[in-house]
């Protein structure tokens, strides 16, 4: 492990976050007030960061709390950094979520500190980062937790150096998150604030075994190093090994599903052959579906979906694997609510499944009627502007094209033997309250050419590959 200092901060900082210049960013350094986070934010001071420091009061220590509290402030005041702060009923919150104090701390302080994010967003054009303390220990002790719970390889991999939005789309949070002292162990931090002088305080349940984390901290690790001397350091090496293991593999995986699945309409779309050569291979199929939201303790089901019958699926928080035809379709489950209006003057619109244009015809001589379904003419004079685009509604109806009478426009979809997922993407072209097109499948009867139509619009729908 690192010892550390001010200049292998700096050389440690210039390796792992080379696009990260303190110069042009603001960093939001969490602050707990023990001596990790104090001396992250001494370090910060001393490389010249325009920096904020956030403290959250658990209110869980009674007046130890509230001690906390007070020392940071006068710890930012010292410094010179912008003090931010906030209490919480922690106890409260997870009695209402029923969840674990320590989850119900997690969730509760991360969401302040994207509410802190949002708000230095909007005041500023620079970036706005969240600095953590985690460190060397809190790696090992990571990955320890993970082994004992059962993970797979990313989960040896450990706590990562960074952390963006971009890098998991899926995270309930928007948080650009760095952890500057990963390398650095507790003693070279303890070292560290010595020689410097910095005063911190000790929260008085990290001596308790309460916790899972603690009990690894002060009893499974102390009595690993009397076996193995050096132990903290080999788990490091071990991750270090592993994490580069886990490149290999999440590029093996990448070139796989790059190969094998198609876009049609949009839609992510695994034919069945590619699927079943597989054969079950958790590595390849989590390296697929962890990216939309499924979880691990799914993949057993998961595995069954190609023998599955036809429109069965499986649901995570944010998609549906669906299992239709000789096909694996992965659609999202968040209702894309589509509503554009189309003036009389427009003649293109851009919506979110595809593009519109709109075409006049006066001279009914040279009309040329084009049956294809991505075409639409119809009676100029019978519309009222102007035109909405919209997703389609359960109560919806129309008069189909060559039916004189009305059908519920569920039961056509239906008839038609759509997917789930183009069911899903078809909207409707509506004048006032009634539907004049199922876009890409049918026109009204209401509003189609007759020997007395003086005018036509043609419309051409191109949905988006």
């Amino acid at each position: 492990m690192m010892l550390l200092d001010l200049e292998q901060f700096k050389s440690h900082w210039a390796n792992t976050f080379p696009g990260i210049a303190t110069h042009n960013t603001h960093f939001i350094i969490a602050v707990s007030g023990g001596v990790d986070s104090i001396v992250l934010a001494a370090l910060m001071q001393q490389m010249g960061a325009n920096c904020s420091i956030a403290h959250a009061n658990f209110q869980l220590r009674g007046e130890e709390s509230n001690r906390d509290e007070s020392f940071v402030q006068a710890f930012a005041t010292q410094i010179g950094m912008p003090f931010l702060t906030k209490r919480f009923d922690t106890l409260a919150f997870a009695e209402q979520y029923k969840m674990g104090i320590q989850q119900a701390a997690r969730e509760i302080r991360y969401a302040w500190f994207e509410s802190l994010i949002k708000e230095k967003t909007n005041q500023s054009t620079t970036n706005i980062v969240l600095l953590t303390a985690h460190h060397a220990d809190d790696q090992v002790e990571t990955v320890l937790m993970q082994f004992f719970r059962g993970t797979g390889l990313h989960g040896l991999t450990g706590i990562p150096a960074m952390r963006t939005h971009q890098q998991n789309p899926l995270a309930t949070d928007h948080i650009h998150l760095m952890r500057p002292l990963l390398p650095f162990s507790k003693v070279s931090i303890k070292d560290f604030a010595k020689l410097n002088g910095l005063a911190y305080v000790e929260d008085s349940s990290n001596l308790k075994n309460d916790y899972t984390r603690n009990l690894i901290r002060n009893q499974l690790i102390p009595q690993m190093e009397t076996i193995y001397p050096n132990v903290n350091q080999q788990v490091l090496d071990t991750i270090s090994r592993l994490k580069e293991a886990a490149d290999i593999v999440d590029a093996t995986v990448a070139a796989f599903w790059k190969k094998h699945i198609s876009f049609p309409k949009g839609i992510p779309t695994i034919d069945l052959s590619a699927w079943n050569q597989l054969k079950g291979n958790t590595t390849y199929i989590w390296g697929l579906v962890q990216a939309y939201g499924f979880k691990a303790s799914q993949l057993k089901e998961i595995h069954k979906i190609a023998q599955a019958t036809k429109g069965a699926y499986i649901a995570s928080a944010t998609h549906r694997l669906i299992k239709w035809d000789d096909f694996i379709q992965i659609v999202s489950n968040q209702e894309d609510n589509v509503y554009d209006t189309i003036s009389k003057e427009q003649g293109v619109l851009d919506t979110l499944f595809g593009h519109f244009q709109l075409e006049w015809i006066e001279n009914m001589e040279e009309l040329k009627v084009d049956t294809s379904a991505n075409m639409a003419f119809l009676d100029a004079d019978q519309l009222s502007w102007p035109l909405l685009n919209r997703s389609w509604v359960a109560t919806d109806y129309f008069y189909p094209l060559g039916l004189r009478k009305k059908k519920k426009l569920n039961h056509f979809l239906g008839s038609l033997k759509l997917s789930p997922a183009i069911k899903a993407m078809t909207t409707v072209l509506c004048s006032d309250s009634k539907i004049v097109w199922v876009v890409g499948q049918r026109i009204d009867d209401r509003f189609k050419i007759t020997p007395n139509t003086k005018r036509v619009l043609k419309i051409t729908f191109l949905s988006k590959s």
